[in-house]
């Protein structure tokens, strides 16, 4: 389990946020089609994803 002075963690939980108050609001991107304003925020979130997930792989690795 994360820290909750984990900043990958935080940024991690952050861009997931803006995905998806991004997508409740964008019809483009609910249809799967990433609009010019929401394809770095999701693009954001899926970097920071790999990040956690690859960290957190190594972790349990240990």
């Amino acid at each position: 389990m994360a820290k909750p002075s984990d900043d990958l963690y935080r940024r991690y939980m952050k861009a997931f946020q803006d995905s998806t108050n991004h997508t409740n609001d964008c019809a483009a991107c609910q249809a799967g089609q990433d609009c010019p304003e929401g394809a770095p925020i999701h693009q954001r979130f899926a970097r920071l994803q790999d990040a956690y997930r690859a960290r957190q792989s190594k972790q349990q690795r240990r």
